[in-house]
């Protein structure tokens, strides 16, 4: 099964049923796969062939919904990217997963600015050069797209990219059979069905919400974008369109209830909201039940095996009776097995801590052009996930710790070494140590430790403002601590957990 056969199991199974908000009404699904079909075969015009790379730069939204399924059904391999990157950061991406197209919306014009050699696609405007207009592909010519003679579902749909420890993102290669399972297996872990109303809140680039534009379309369900997130917007359209299910991190959830204040908001068709990327403190987690009620289901997964690998059990045990569970990953889901390995490789004993590994068919071909980083972490079709942490006796996942260097802050994934990188940039920086401090909004806050050369004079707005220059804002430090010396290992290297331990943040 290929990636676009969601698609045309809805068009065939729920031709008429309403697919997403346009314009005063809802444009069904039969009308979604027309689209989809004409802008296939306008793509192929275009000179695209089956096999070649292409990247989006788009907010949430229809467009982006149906760029995923035209690039399947013409036989492109997407590559989405993060449009929080920075532009130099971007062109890399582009660069590094060899597209010969951008998909773009007006929101990221200025980010693809002075590209060439390349098939430009907007969402809408005029058609001047080089630029292509999607509602033009999308309007002309005939719907009876060729189909593909049954394809392989074990050739790449999408290139991932994620934080690299080398300091540079590395692409994820996920089949057809890789992101096709991880949507059946959200739908059988979520019990979701064709009366559900998705709110696409967390980023369609980002594997917290792609799954959800295939599992739904093959629901024939509907779908709600919001196109950045906004607290107070995201409760809107709650309302509105009487949604029943998102997935965002924690501290999105909190901002929301932040907008709930003391006014009474209508939540009562929201039936379940996943949460992930970062832990949510049990006291913020009983707050937001008394809100939305007991619809929060805990979910862990990772880019390399495209999307969820555990989640925490459905219907919901009561904080009671789940007691020390309620701070797990929950169990790993249908699909998907998992193992706990020592240093040498040997499964662990429950409670014993180690590596987490998984194993399934959502688990990624490797690493885009990385044969040496691929062979690191996959093995006997086995995924080292680069997280430690240990099984109870009833297969509950705790997570102890992360890959290392990595930080998480605001659901975001922020290696250490990259914006390091960007601090050694800086003539008045002799040394730099970054890591993730505890912070009550972010859950990690990044923070670089650093000692100046003699005679330096950079302040703390200095070096930040140096940093956005190079690296997107949400990885750039939220503080510079000034040292006079950097503590050492025995070899020499800088004590990045002592520098952790200490909290020194004064």
């Amino acid at each position: 099964m290929l990636l676009h056969d969601f698609l045309l199991r809805a068009e065939r199974y729920h031709a008429n049923r309403p697919a997403y908000p346009f314009e005063t009404g809802w444009r069904s699904y039969g009308e979604c796969a027309r689209r989809v079909r004409r802008a296939a075969a306008a793509l192929r015009r275009l000179g695209l062939k089956p096999g070649d790379h292409v990247a989006a730069l788009a907010e949430n939204g229809p467009y982006y919904l149906e760029v995923y399924f035209a690039c399947s059904l013409a036989g492109l391999v997407l590559a989405p990217i993060n449009i929080r990157l920075s532009k130099p950061e971007i062109d890399f991406l582009i660069a590094d997963s060899e597209s010969r197209a951008v998909f773009f919306d007006a929101s990221c014009e200025a980010l693809v600015e002075g590209t060439s050699g390349l098939v430009l696609i907007r969402e809408s405007g005029p058609v001047t050069g080089a630029l292509n207009d999607w509602e033009t592909l999308c309007g002309e010519g005939s719907s009876h797209f060729p189909l593909p003679d049954g394809g392989d579902e074990n050739t790449p749909a999408h290139i991932c990219y994620t934080g690299g420890t080398t300091g540079r993102p590395k692409g994820v290669m996920l089949s057809h059979r890789n992101v096709v399972s991880s949507a059946r297996n959200k739908i059988v872990l979520g019990g979701f069905q064709r009366d559900d109303i998705w709110l696409h809140a967390a980023p369609m680039f980002h594997q917290a919400d792609s799954w959800a534009c295939f599992s739904f379309t093959a629901l024939g369900a509907r779908h709600v974008f919001l196109p950045r997130f906004d607290a107070a917007k995201a409760v809107d359209l709650i309302e509105r369109f009487k949604v029943t299910g998102f997935q965002l991190v924690p501290t999105m959830i909190l901002m929301m209830l932040e907008q709930h204040g003391g006014d009474k908001r209508d939540f009562s068709s929201v039936r379940r909201v996943l949460y992930g990327s970062a832990p949510m403190p049990l006291e913020n987690l009983r707050r937001c039940g008394k809100v939305f009620g007991p619809v929060f289901q805990h979910i862990y997964g990772l880019t390399e095996a495209a999307g969820t690998v555990a989640a925490t059990p459905w219907p919901l045990l009561d904080h009671e009776s789940m007691g020390d569970k309620l701070r797990s990953c929950g169990q790993p889901i249908i699909g998907v097995d998992m193992e706990i390995r020592d240093g040498q490789n040997e499964t662990c004993d429950p409670g014993q801590v180690g590596n987490i590994n998984v194993r399934g068919a959502n688990v990624m071909l490797g690493y885009w052009r990385l044969k040496d980083e691929t062979a690191e972490v996959l093995r006997d079709g086995w995924l080292d996930t680069g997280d430690v942490g240990f099984m109870d006796d009833e297969g509950f996942v705790y997570i102890v710790d992360r890959a290392k260097d990595m930080i998480i802050t605001g659901g975001e994934n922020v290696y250490s070494t990259e914006v390091e990188h960007a601090l050694y940039e800086h003539p008045d920086i002799l040394e730099a140590a970054v890591t993730g401090l505890p912070d009550p909004k972010w859950g990690e806050a990044v923070t670089a430790f650093v000692v100046l050369r003699d005679g330096a004079a950079a302040t703390e707005q200095d070096i930040i403002s140096h940093c956005r220059e190079l690296i997107a804002p949400y990885k750039c430090p939220k503080k510079i601590v000034f040292k006079n010396v950097l503590p050492k290992t025995g070899a020499g290297k800088i004590a990045k957990a002592e520098l952790r331990a200490s909290g020194d943040a004064t």
